[in-house]
């Protein structure tokens, strides 16, 4: 008896913890109106109808809900990915391919089992199906935590989700067992299933509230009001904006790493490292600060954008390809109503360089 107070408790506690979820999730959507926050919202809805119709024994239900937690989780987390992430190099989409014969082989294993579950049972293929979409959610959130830590984090408990979710058959085939110490064990999936349950519920609040999440939405205080186009800056007044924009959302892709907390930033190096990238990987600095500009547009935002080494630029790439660069990332600017600010050191360069550079900015 106590173990059956104990698994209520358990159950009412996972409720609790994804009405919670699902509450945050709405709020910070109604709030922000980031479109990924949507579907993470209804995602977690579903998954609140999934458990109801699983502690019920409704079994069309739960494999409807099932199948509409994992579609909307991962759909989410695509589309946020697609908006803030290099989607072209981190996400393969052709993998998708694989899920039906990842189904197919995955079913025929458990059919040869002949487990006491049958796998006839009618909400058992679309469970399976929602757990290898589970598996792919925590790969795409992995990607993303290649910059947000929280994301990292939810990435691996979507993952072990997945597996525990593939493992659906063998879990109710525990229930189905005569053997005291058996049915122990199928407490014991519960349990774990809560626990994975309430974990991804705990990251995916801090991701969706953490700073890196919400890059343009926390209000600011800009003392100095830039026009948008492109600048020339000296190092001193390089220094000055880094003061007067310290509270900003500001990109800037830099070699020295004294730059205010609140920037995203990226160091330019060779050393292939979280973070990093290669001085010649022109194309990836394009992508984001293309990017940003529409994002921080789209917010009713000005985009800043730091450009701290033009020097070391010109090192890998020559003069020509820069120069061609900053007039390409200047009419993002212009054309977003953005600001690109580009540090140069006179001494650093020679005068016809620095003619072309003053009548590129100009």
């Amino acid at each position: 008896m106590n173990e059956e107070y104990l698994t209520l408790f358990i159950y009412l506690f996972s409720l609790f913890v994804a009405t919670g979820t699902f509450g945050v999730l709405v709020y910070t959507y109604l709030k922000y109106k980031i479109k990924a926050l949507f579907f993470w919202s209804a995602a977690w809805m579903f998954f609140i109808l999934m458990q109801v119709a699983f502690y019920t024994g409704n079994k069309e239900r739960v494999a409807i809900f099932y199948s509409f937690f994992s579609g909307t989780l991962i759909y989410g987390a695509l589309v946020y990915f697609k908006e803030h992430g290099d989607f072209r190099t981190s996400i393969k989409p052709e993998l998708i391919g694989v899920i039906p014969p990842l189904f197919a082989l995955y079913s025929m294993l458990l059919v040869r089992l002949d487990l006491p579950y049958s796998f006839s049972s009618v909400e058992v293929p679309s469970v399976i199906l929602s757990g290898i979409f589970f598996l792919f959610s925590g790969f795409v959130l992995l990607a993303m935590g290649k910059k947000q830590r929280n994301s990292f984090y939810l990435g691996i408990l979507t993952i072990a989700f997945g597996i525990f979710v593939l493992l659906y058959l063998v879990r109710m085939s525990f229930s189905h067992c005569p053997f005291v110490w058996i049915l122990r064990l199928h407490f014991a999936w519960i349990l774990i299933g809560t626990v994975l349950s309430v974990g991804m519920a705990f990251f995916m609040i801090k991701l969706v509230t953490s700073r890196e999440f919400l890059f343009f939405e926390e209000p600011v205080e800009v003392k100095v009001v830039l026009e948008p186009g492109a600048k020339v800056i000296t190092p001193e007044e390089y220094e000055q904006v880094k003061k007067e924009f310290k509270d900003y959302p500001a990109l800037a892709f830099v070699r020295s790493l004294n730059v205010p907390e609140k920037w995203r930033v990226y160091y330019l190096s060779t050393e292939e490292r979280e973070g990093r990238i290669s001085p010649t990987n022109l194309a990836y600095i394009t992508h984001l600060v293309n990017e940003y500009f529409k994002e921080a547009k789209e917010k009713g935002v000005r985009g800043v954008v730091v450009i701290d080494c033009p020097e070391y630029l010109v090192m890998y790439n020559g003069f020509e390809s820069i120069a061609k660069f900053l007039a390409s990332l200047k009419d993002f600017a212009v054309v977003n109503m953005g600001v690109l600010l580009v540090v140069i050191d006179e001494e650093a360069w020679d005068k016809r360089q620095l003619a072309i550079l003053r009548r590129l900015f100009s």
